[in-house]
């Protein structure tokens, strides 16, 4: 008689829930995890030297729960969102990485979806991110999208590699889950921030390990650092189902204004802080162009480092970047900083 057992096992997933005076949201992130159909993971919470007394609600609520999954690693002092990534990506050594940052939620099909969409039959990824709902802090929806998420709005405008359902690992082996949703492959040449934010993200562990190990200097802003430096690697798969609650309270690092639509408001320093991302990214690229050429084939990198360049105005005159430019992207180069040059003559001389 044939054996009716699986022939292959699917993966667990580490999750890590980052946690910095959260304690009023912080249960809603755990209990999320505890609600996932997909049940193949490991979860530490990682409290980042909270004052609020979140790391002892949090050790109370594991005793109650009772969940041998589930642990608490209490860092000593303050180090930033990225030090938290760190120290939770290290406890584990599961194939995949999710982050969900402890004023979010994921819904119950969460894991299910990243899952089945990172084992399809089409293309291999770094990371994942999928569509979230946008609420306040009671969980009021206040949008049914994050419009920075790159996926398909118009059948005007397609982008990327679909996967059909049919190419994902759907009900195979345990995933319980199908979906018409569309699924779109980007790959590394696609530049610029196309994902959701951090909670929305799974990452392979093999993609992410080099990321976290550089010492970038920012301590926040880690989702922008992680997804663009993994997806270098092997490109993103991005859904369109929206996943997860993105919470807006008014005390978030990425925006503290109220939501009016559209784009997320983000408060005047935002720019600062995404100029200082910037230049993490050209160390990044910079310290492991090599690699990185040679994994995406000659010329990638002079392609990063000329949209690094047009996005970021300031890092036009690092000397590091003219010899990992082609011909062509020295050109582009050398031609803006002749116009800024003439503004900076033209703005003086009308002082």
């Amino acid at each position: 008689m044939p054996s009716t057992s699986a022939i292959f096992e699917l993966p667990r997933v580490d999750v890590v829930i980052t946690c910095h005076n959260y304690r009023s949201y912080v249960e809603d992130a755990i209990r999320s995890v505890l609600a996932q159909t997909y049940q193949k993971w490991d979860c530490v919470i990682v409290d980042d030297a909270s004052t609020d007394g979140s790391a002892e609600h949090v050790r109370q609520l594991l005793e109650t729960i009772g969940d041998s999954r589930l642990r608490l690693l209490v860092r000593p002092q303050n180090g930033g969102q990225l030090a938290s990534f760190r120290d939770g990506f290290d406890v584990g050594d599961q194939p995949f990485v999710a982050f969900l940052d402890a004023d979010d939620v994921w819904l119950p099909n969460f894991l299910a979806a990243h899952l089945s969409a990172h084992l399809n039959s089409v293309h291999s990824a770094s990371l994942s991110s999928s569509d979230v709902l946008l609420v306040d802090r009671d969980r009021v929806v206040l949008s049914g999208t994050y419009a920075a998420l790159r996926k398909p709005r118009s059948g005007e405008d397609p982008i990327g590699v679909a996967v059909p359902p049919a190419n994902r690992l759907g009900e195979v082996a345990g995933i319980d889950y199908s979906s018409e949703y569309p699924i779109t492959y980007l790959g590394p040449k696609t530049y610029g921030w196309i994902w959701a934010p951090t909670s929305s993200m799974v990452f392979r562990r093999g993609a992410l390990a080099p990321v976290l190990v550089f010492p970038f200097k920012s301590r926040m802003g880690t989702d922008y650092l992680a997804a663009t430096c993994a997806h270098m690697v092997a490109g993103s798969l991005l859904l369109s189902e929206s996943l997860g609650l993105y919470r807006l309270h008014g005390a978030n690092v990425s925006t503290d204004s109220a939501y009016a639509g559209g784009h997320v408001q983000q408060p005047p320093k935002h720019k600062a802080k995404h100029i200082a991302l910037g230049t993490d990214i050209l160390d990044y690229v910079v310290a492991n162009a090599g690699r990185l050429d040679a994994i995406n084939y000659g010329g990638f990198v002079s392609g990063v480092l000329a949209h690094l360049v047009r996005r970021f105005d300031c890092l036009l005159d690092d000397p590091r970047i003219v010899p990992l430019l082609d011909r062509k992207n020295r050109w582009r180069r050398q031609r803006k900083r002749i116009v800024r040059g003439l503004r900076r003559l033209f703005g003086r001389a009308a002082d």
